[in-house]
């Protein structure tokens, strides 16, 4: 018996001593360091145990002593960024060695769902799909997605898409945030050194959900948000369990309420089954364009034509990203399905299935939130034959809702919309590893609240910065347009919105505002044109951290002087030029199709210079007259003899075309401090 005793003690203390190191995800293969300075590495080991870090670049030894709770921490000092790959071994006794690590500049890159969208997702694929082919020629560009959860508490760890750092290609780029992923090409193409972006974001979510508890005491009005979270404190395996349980009672009632399900079947993804009755959508399209503001369950059935060359062979069928989740038939078979909103689906038709002639193609979608369907890019939707040769799926597709959720909700388990949650599972557990700066595109979900948002925007910059122990750069995305044109000057909450943005900025140190009011679109609040947006952030940063001779920004508002029937404006960041630029062949996407007819967007596309709105002491707001007079514009209307205020792009979709010569458009503003819709919002 002493001897067995024996044997399992010396077997437990082995087990110990050779214990793994626990390392976060940020320390991992294809990592890079933030160069030139004394970067942090941490993690867990066995209590008392001497870890050691020693990186290749100058072979030196850090050396620290785990706590009795078993955490350490040791800085090490980083080169100057290269082209080097490096090692890092970090060992308490059993070595492990970090391989292809980097030393460059590394970005934090964080918001709601504009920085969300991948680079290939909804229609974005239609303009980034040379670019996801040619992933692997930025081999020196890293990523790293942090995984969508929340926290009740501040969290040390988190968990990462593919389990941490992963080099440029285009498997790791298509569901990587494409703002963060043009925005870090870009500053590598020109730095020329390794660059790292993390992406830490959440569509939807407001920016009370990415502060900490303690920055939002200073809110009454979310003393009892605060208090709520705190109750529900539970581990996050809790959180989980009770999500997929929520989750699963709400699908397997929606099949029970589903007039498409019948004794666990689906009838309605039949062959045989008649949908003559049914009404007519062209997909790709949400939804929404014929249920407006409806969640549910809709079936979309088509009839596609299989070559005689096809039958018994593989087929590979495509449909772009769903929204929220499918279940794909062919002939009345089921043959994929899919659960994340924002993912391509591709799915393998078995060749037993295959036959000539005339097939069904059945899709059962359910959207339990926000817009839904398929609505991803037209060359998205087809179907492929193992000879390569495709058939377009885009047009028309019979289409059935068959249950409206109403009231009904998924589970709120995993709600990322309470205050710190986002903060304490994806902002907190990354601090305090090295970063120059961080990114930030988010704003819509704190539309309605926009005058409040000019504290809370510059209170989480202070908040992550005082996390992190010093000032980084912060550079923040202001809102594009979105919905449809307004012909008549109005009070906007999205106009205060950007406002509320402007304002926060130039209320910090090292933080500024990138414009891209020429970006949106009427109909969709995620544009797809994410390659400016991230150029037009990298843009403020090569000039103000990197000390490049660029033009930042275009057009800002500097001063006004009133004169005898109007108002003269100068603004700085002119560069070449002042000008007037009609939005060409984007108009209708921008502006909307209805609004094509409407006289402000019939001057824009005609190269007359719009989008200014002047007011007289009555505070009644009129389209100006607007002409360019050097670096000022001389503002002026019939209606408005004695002028006192101006403002330019207001509105939630403003038309407006005035630009440097640089091809950078001008920022919304507005000289009066009248109040606004949003004043008394909290």
């Amino acid at each position: 018996m002493k001897r067995i005793l024996f044997s399992l003690a010396a077997l437990l203390f082995g087990l110990a001593a050779q214990a793994k190191i626990e390392l976060s995800p940020l320390f991992t293969d294809n990592m890079v360091f933030q160069q030139n300075c004394s970067a942090p590495v941490w993690g867990k080991a066995t209590p008392g145990a001497k870890v050691t870090v020693t990186p290749s670049w100058n072979g030196r030894a850090y050396s620290c002593t785990a706590g009795t709770d078993g955490r350490w921490s040791v800085n090490i000092d980083t080169p100057a960024g290269s082209y080097e790959k490096y090692t890092v071994t970090i060992s308490d006794g059993k070595p492990v060695v970090l391989q292809n690590v980097l030393v460059g500049e590394v970005w934090l890159c964080s918001g709601q769902s504009n920085m969300e969208m991948p680079v290939e997702s909804w229609r974005a694929v239609r303009v980034n799909k040379d670019d996801i082919l040619k992933a692997a020629d930025y081999p020196y560009l890293r990523l790293l997605y942090v995984t969508k959860t929340t926290g009740m508490s501040p969290r040390d760890n988190f968990s990462a898409e593919h389990d941490g750092w992963t080099e440029s290609l285009p498997k790791t780029v298509r569901a990587f945030s494409a703002v963060a992923y043009y925005y870090g090409r870009a500053l590598q193409e020109e730095l020329k050194v390794p660059v790292g972006v993390i992406n830490t974001c959440w569509g939807g979510t407001i920016i009370e959900a990415w502060m900490s508890a303690g920055a939002l005491s200073s809110y009454p009005e979310m003393a009892s948000k605060i208090a709520h979270v705190a109750e529900l404190a539970e581990t996050e395996m809790d959180r989980e369990n009770t999500f997929k349980k929520e989750m699963a009672r709400f699908v397997a009632q929606a099949k029970a309420d589903d007039k498409g399900y019948a004794n666990g079947r689906a009838p309605w993804a039949a062959r045989s089954f008649d949908d003559s009755s049914w009404g007519i959508i062209r997909l790709p399209e949400k939804v929404q364009t014929i249920w407006p503001s409806t969640n549910g369950v809709f079936w979309f059935r088509k009839e596609v034509e299989i070559p005689s060359a096809w039958a018994g062979k593989e087929l590979t069928l495509s449909l772009g990203p769903v929204d929220d989740y499918d279940e794909t038939y062919f002939n009345g078979k089921l043959v994929g399905s899919g659960e994340v909103w924002n993912m391509a689906r591709e799915y393998v038709i078995p060749s037993r299935l295959v036959k000539a002639g005339k097939a069904v193609l059945c899709i059962r979608v359910t959207d339990d939130h926000g817009d839904g369907g398929l609505y991803g890019a037209p060359d998205q939707l087809y179907l492929e034959g193992p000879d390569g040769n495709q058939v377009s799926l885009a047009g028309e597709w019979k289409v059935k809702k068959s249950l409206d959720f109403g009231s009904r909700k998924a589970s709120t388990a995993r709600e990322p919309n309470l205050p710190s949650v986002l903060y304490n599972a994806m902002i907190r557990p990354l601090v305090p590893f090295a970063i120059k700066g961080a990114i930030w595109y988010q704003g819509e979900s704190n539309a309605g609240r926009s005058y409040r948002y000019r504290d809370l925007m510059s209170a989480m910059v202070l908040d992550w910065r005082s996390a992190w122990g010093y000032d980084f750069p912060f550079y923040i995305t202001q809102l594009a347009g979105f919905n449809a044109v307004s012909p008549v000057p109005g009070e906007f909450g999205w106009a205060e919105l950007r406002e509320a943005q402007s304002i926060a900025a130039s209320a910090l140190d090292a933080a500024d505002v990138a414009c891209i009011i020429d970006l949106g679109e009427a109909e969709d609040i995620h544009p797809i044109r994410k390659k400016e947006v991230g150029d037009r952030l990298a843009l403020l940063a090569l000039s103000r951290d990197y000390g490049r001779s660029v033009l930042a920004s275009g057009p800002r508002f500097e001063s006004y002087v009133l004169g005898h029937g109007s108002v003269r404006v100068k603004f700085s960041s002119v560069g070449a030029g002042l000008r007037a630029v009609p939005s060409g062949s984007f108009a209708e996407a921008r502006y909307g199709s209805d609004a094509m007819g409407f006289d402000i967007v019939r001057r824009a596309e005609a190269g007359e210079l719009v989008g200014f709105q002047i007011a007289g002491p009555d505070k009644v707001w009129h389209w100006a007259d607007a002409e360019i007079d050097g670096d000022e514009v001389i503002v002026s209307s019939p209606d408005v003899p004695h002028p006192v205020a101006v403002r330019y792009g207001w509105a939630e979709n403003p038309v407006c075309n005035l630009f440097n010569a640089e091809g950078l458009p001008a920022y919304p503003f507005r000289t009066d401090d009248w109040p606004g819709v949003t004043t008394d919002k909290l």
